[in-house]
């Protein structure tokens, strides 16, 4: 009898922590893509905020996708290595995916398959990173709505 209470307690705070994590809000979320998946989101979606990272070194992606993780809250973000192998080995380019006028290492957005607005990530493109981080952060907030 003992056993199935403590059980049944443990199972209510597990809820409450599931229902305390939900009740912050909905939290966004950057989403590695193969090339066919980037396709067919760009057609299928009428927005979409896509990351194209162009890079072999594992770190700097990385530290590309936390960035936009750290500053979005509520949109979702597709993302796409340049120089992945799916990329390399069937050469392609990010026009072949519907990702026109796109740089490499920015964030954009694109509406109606369009590029709307993008926004640099290089960090030479910025005098300090929290100049980065606060033009990332004015760049979601002026286009995730």
């Amino acid at each position: 009898m003992k056993r199935h209470w403590i059980g049944g307690l443990a199972g209510l705070v597990i809820a409450f922590i599931l229902v305390g994590c939900g009740a912050q809000g909905a939290t966004g979320q950057v989403e590695s893509l193969s090339p066919d998946e980037m396709r067919s989101h760009i057609e299928e979606n009428d927005t979409a905020f896509i990351l194209l990272n162009n890079t072999e070194d594992k770190e700097d992606r990385t530290e590309n996708i936390e960035l936009v993780e750290e500053k979005i809250s509520s949109i979702d973000v597709k993302e796409i290595n340049a120089k992945s192998s799916a990329m390399l080995d069937n050469n392609l380019k990010p026009d072949d995916l519907g990702l026109k006028d796109i740089q490499f290492g920015t964030l954009g957005i694109y509406e109606d398959g369009k590029l709307k607005d993008y926004v640099s990530l290089r960090s030479v493109d910025f005098p300090s990173e929290d100049s980065k981080e606060k033009t990332l952060q004015e760049f979601i907030d002026n286009n995730a709505s």
